[in-house]
């Protein structure tokens, strides 16, 4: 998974915003037969979430159990790393979401 670093640091700008954003969960679903990069994660969960500011937004559902992963849950945006890189790519980081307590 090759990308250009310019590309990865405007990213940035934009996601740095979400941190720390608290929403519910709109609908969710779980992916068990994944883009070859993500295949060894599966099965994971993406989830459909409205902030409080009333803006939805979409990502990856972590440290969760199964009971968490309903509609109307409270859930946080959190910065995570997004799959796995060689020596010579570029490390990306990208807004995922974990349950409120």
């Amino acid at each position: 998974m090759s990308q250009s670093p310019i590309k990865v640091w405007r990213k940035q700008k934009t996601d740095r915003l979400l941190l720390g954003k608290v929403g519910e969960i709109l609908s969710w679903t779980e992916i068990n037969v994944a883009p070859p990069q993500y295949s060894a994660k599966t099965p994971y969960s993406v989830v459909l979430v409205e902030l409080e500011n009333g803006e939805k937004i979409y990502g990856q559902l972590v440290d969760f159990q199964k009971v968490d992963r309903e509609i109307g849950k409270k859930v946080r945006t959190i910065l995570r790393r997004n799959g796995d890189v060689g020596p010579e790519e570029v490390l990306e980081y990208t807004v995922k979401f974990v349950p409120l307590i």
